[in-house]
């Protein structure tokens, strides 16, 4: 089912017509449509349709949905429901053709082809059947959306009529160019075009006059000057500049026609993009002044190498940025953007390189390596022959220079744009500084921000200027500056921030850091007229990393002076004043701190001494956000999970400034409200580091620290460090020995079972895992020992026992929706029913697995079902697919100590590559492993060893490791059977 959305909206299904009457109902169906099949919450598809200040708008959009379920009829199934919100396998059919012959047309004029440009530019404007969204425009999206598209048809219009021109036929457009300036006067680009036409038809008096006209309308509506470029084709015309005349029309190339039928025909399915756009905040203000540098930066991006922006701070650099990886991504471009800044340690660049490519759809979920990111990375940048090469764009650099430079350095060969303080001094880099803004740009952003449209008189334009030079022409400084208009008049503001700069800086202004200065001056004078409420919260708000919810503040903020009540019309203003910053994701609404602002923000707050006391509040808000989250269902759904780590900034903070301080102990606490978040996510490493620095917290009572070693012993664990994790449970088990506290006792059991079955003491495990059950004192604790027992069970050689565990625990995870529980327990019966010969079962069990496993992100399980799938592969012949399960697994494993090692090389035996088998258990038996990995790659070295046609020292190992499964109590079939080995049996 195809939507067009490039006039009235319409439908299609095979050729048909399909109807939906009702707008709303419309409108949701375009929405989803345009979210090209990625899911759309609750929240931010209600805020859509009516708007942020609506009543029970959950509830509203159910009701629109299952009417818009009904009036599609048989075609209900298009609208799909997600954890992650609405979903609908449809598409936009026009709007993906036309971007597709926009990229077209992009390629085409970067190569200097008009004739493909105009060719281009013909086909995306032909789909065009009116204004966009015609009929849905008092929606809120759909007016805003309308409004974008319509924007981009003029932008499409204007390319196809430069290439027309530059093919040689400036008669034939300046009629049309002639009505469009007439509908858009202040349109520079346009007039500038009308001029050119005129002049190369002869007409050059005609052709000032235009550019004439444009500078009075641009004086008299917005009080600025025409941009450079404007003046300087004003000057070219003067003087009949040659390279003003029409270029010789290039060899026109072949375009390819649009994949969309026309409206009452069959629609073509197009292609659908493989990649995200970037996660791009949406900004609540427009994009004002360095249009000549926006330009020339995109010319620049085109090719591969490094561009390093670099300016003080509040120059812009990352609205510009930010700015240019949205232009770029909607060209069809892949573009990937992280934002550097709330990134407190240079180890943390990397990893947010790789979870940003993940989230655009750019590297596969797992694909890149936690412990070695950066081949991964550079494989998702180049994307190989399926795409054009990625560009990445990291903001915010200067704090961690050395690591950028080690990305970059490696990224050799891609477009990378870097905003930063300083360069990163590399080879090959090209430092843009980005300086100052121009004049009539630095008034227009003035007269924009604090809404004087049409209000200036010429006195007070002046007077701009005057307060504009104050700030250096910077532009946060000019934002901050017209903030101070709902307090001040032009002409006070003028005298006063006059005074403040002689006062402040005097006759230091042309010395190093005047510019810093000077920002200081507009952020020192913004601050003086505040009221003292909004100087505490907006000091306070310094403390949030990455921004937070008003509901936040309101817990964070207030004390004994200032009340909760207050917090709300505070930041209201500072907002209006161009403080803070709002960003809007859906229903949700965050308010943040520029980094100069926060940093400012941070330094009053010192001043004021409620660092310590507001950082205090700030763990205890982190504390109270993720027990509540946790509460209804102990994170079983992978939406609670996904709350908790939308605040992962924040609480990362927290946990970091925490460690030797009078926070540590509840810090502590915080961290043992996230082991099941971590767990869920696989983050053992970064719980372990927590831990490492928090358990030496003084005043704790002792079954809290017995709960926390036995959760960092258990992440411990996880690493594979069995050693320390036994020490670490040990302590557990000393501290909850003598406490009347059976939840904790069981707490440390269930880890100690864990440890005994990794450390391959098979029989203790089971025992001590059967006594756990036994003990239970909830249902969900029972469920855990089951699925533990059930493991031990399975490598004892008991499948039979191992899956009647497994189903007890998953059974009990059903009941009650525990969708971590599932996916662990689901994967865990596959292998079981493997073992039993019950292959079918097998795999349609792994799969179930997946469904939970993917919702939860859960890089853990999913390469235990490919092992699953493998071993079923392998035992059916089907030597390739189980050869492709293995590397699927291989490529999610952290380290050389994991199966998928193992059991790869078990196929690439059977395959009769000993070399390639070879290879893979050296590896692995060179990371010194232990536990049951190294007894499973003990039993296929036996085989190993007699392919090699070392008989002697097969049948020496063989006896050997008999002797270490016997000890172990190691019975697992999918190992032992390849110890059963023609020639070598006893």
């Amino acid at each position: 089912m195809d939507v067009l959305v490039l006039g009235p909206v319409q439908a299609w299904a095979d050729g048909v017509a399909v109807t939906v009457d009702r707008p709303l109902e419309r409108a949701v169906l375009v929405r989803l449509a345009l979210a090209n099949r990625v899911p759309v919450p609750d929240g931010r598809l209600a805020e859509d349709l009516w708007g942020a200040e609506v009543e029970r708008p959950v509830q509203r959009l159910r009701v629109v949905v299952s009417r818009l379920r009904a009036a599609l009829g048989p075609l209900a199934n298009v609208i799909g429901r997600t954890p992650a919100g609405y979903q609908a396998t449809v598409s936009a059919a026009d709007l993906l053709a036309a971007e597709a012959a926009a990229q077209r047309l992009h390629t085409a004029r970067r190569g200097g082809d008009y004739a493909a440009v105009a060719a281009a530019a013909r086909e995306a404007l032909a789909l065009w059947r009116g204004h966009a969204l015609a009929d849905l425009r008092t929606i809120p999206f759909a007016a805003a959306e309308g409004e974008r598209l319509d924007d981009w048809r003029l932008s499409l219009t204007v390319a196809g009529l430069e290439a027309n021109l530059e093919l040689g036929a400036a008669g034939e457009v300046v009629t049309e160019l002639t009505g469009l300036v007439a509908r858009h006067p202040l349109h520079e680009p346009l007039s500038c075009l009308l001029a050119l036409a005129l002049y190369r038809t002869g007409r050059q008096a005609d052709a000032l006059e235009r550019l004439a006209r444009l500078r009075r309308a641009l004086s008299e509506e917005l009080g600025v000057d025409p941009a450079p470029d404007t003046s300087a084709l004003e000057l070219r015309i003067l003087d009949h500049d040659p390279a003003l005349r029409a270029s010789p029309p290039p060899v026109a190339s072949e375009v390819a026609k649009p994949d969309v039928a026309p409206v009452g025909s069959d629609p073509v399915q197009p292609e659908p993009q493989s990649w995200s756009a970037p996660v791009v905040s949406t900004p609540m203000t427009s994009f004002v002044g360095r249009g000549r540098e926006f330009a020339t930066l995109t010319t620049r991006l085109v090719e591969p190498g490094l561009t390093t922006v670099v300016g003080v701070a509040g120059s812009g650099k990352s609205r510009l940025a930010a700015e240019l990886a949205r232009s770029i991504g909607q060209s069809g471009r892949p573009v990937v953007l992280v934002e550097l800044a709330p990134l407190g340690r240079a180890e943390d660049v990397l990893p947010a390189v790789a979870a940003a490519l993940e989230a655009g759809g750019l590297a596969a979920d797992g694909s890149i390596d936690p412990n070695g990111p950066l081949p991964g990375i550079i494989d998702a940048l180049d994307g190989g022959a399926e795409r054009e090469r990625t560009l990445l764009v990291l903001d915010n650099a200067e704090h961690v220079l050395g690591s950028v430079a080690e990305l970059v350095t490696a990224a050799h060969g891609f477009s990378v744009l870097v905003t930063s303080q300083q360069p990163l001094s590399v080879p090959g880099e090209s430092v843009y500084p980005l300086g100052p803004l121009d004049r009539s740009v630095g008034v227009a952003l003035f007269i924009e921000r604090a809404g004087l449209h049409g209000l200036v008189t010429a006195a007070e334009r002046d007077e701009l200027v005057a307060i504009c030079a104050a700030v250096d022409w910077l532009p946060l400084g000019i934002e901050l500056a017209a903030g101070l208009t709902r307090t001040l008049t032009i002409s006070q503001l003028a005298q006063r921030i006059d005074d403040r700069v002689r006062l402040l800086v005097g006759g230091a202004r042309g010395a190093a850091g005047g510019r810093h200065t000077s920002l200081r001056v507009a952020l020192d004078w913004s601050h003086e007229l505040l009221a003292e409420r909004e100087r505490a919260v907006l000091r306070r708000l310094g403390v949030f990393a990455g921004g937070c919810t008003l509901e936040a503040a309101e817990a964070v903020v207030p004390d004994g002076e200032l009340e909760r009540g207050d917090v709300a019309p505070a930041v209201a203003d500072l907002v209006n004043r161009n403080l803070v910053t709002v960003q809007t994701d859906g229903a949700t609404r965050r308010f943040t701190l520029l980094e100069t602002v926060r940093d400012y923000a941070l330094a009053r707050l010192t001043e004021a001494h409620e660092v310590e006391e507001l950082r205090a509040q700030h763990l205890l808000w982190c504390l109270d956000l993720v027990r509540t989250i946790g509460t209804p269902d102990d994170f079983a759904a992978a939406e609670s999970v996904a709350a908790v780590f939308a605040e992962w900034p924040n609480i990362v903070a927290a946990l970091e400034r925490a460690p030797g301080t009078s926070r540590a102990t509840d810090g502590l606490r915080l961290a043992v409200e996230m082991h099941v978040p971590w767990l869920a996510r696989a983050w053992f490493r970064e719980a372990q580091r927590h831990y490492a620095a928090l358990t030496d917290a003084a005043d704790i009572a002792a079954h809290e620290l017995a709960q926390a070693l036995s959760h960092y012993g258990f992440h411990t664990l996880m690493t594979g460090d069995l050693e320390s994790a036994a020490v670490q449970l040990a302590k557990a088990g000393e501290l909850a020995a003598p406490l009347d506290d059976p939840e904790l006792a069981q707490t440390v059991r269930y880890y100690q079972g864990i440890v005994d079955i990794e450390r391959c003491r098979l029989p203790e495990a089971v025992a001590r895992l059967r006594e756990g059950e036994r003990l239970a004192v909830r249902e969900t604790q029972g469920s855990s020992f089951a699925d533990a027992l059930g493991t031990a069970l399975l490598y004892s050689g008991d499948a039979a026992e191992a899956l009647a565990a497994y189903t007890r625990s998953s059974k009990v995870d059903a009941a009650y929706e525990d969708e971590h529980g599932l996916s662990r327990g689901l994967s865990n019966q596959a292998k079981a029913l493997l073992g039993l010969g019950r292959i079918d079962e097998a795999l349609a069990t792994a799969e179930e697995s997946d469904r939970y496993a993917r919702r939860l992100d859960d890089r853990q399980i999913l390469p235990l079902n490919d092992l699953t799938r493998a071993a079923a592969a392998l035992t059916a012949g089907s030597l390739d697919a189980a050869e492709s399960y293995c590397r699927a697994a291989l490529a999610h494993e952290e380290d050389a100590t994991g199966l998928a090692r193992i059991d790869l090389a078990d196929v690439l035996l059977a395959k009769g590559d000993t070399a390639a088998a070879r290879q893979l258990l050296d590896e692995f038996f060179a990371a010194a492993p232990g536990g049951v990995p190294l007894l499973a790659a003990r039993a296929i070295s036996v085989p190993l060893l007699r392919a090699e046609g070392d008989d002697a020292g097969a049948h020496s190992l063989l006896e050997r490791v008999r002797a270490e499964f016997a000890a172990a109590g190691f019975g697992w079939q999918r190992y032992t059977d390849r110890l059963v080995t023609p020639g070598l049996s006893a």
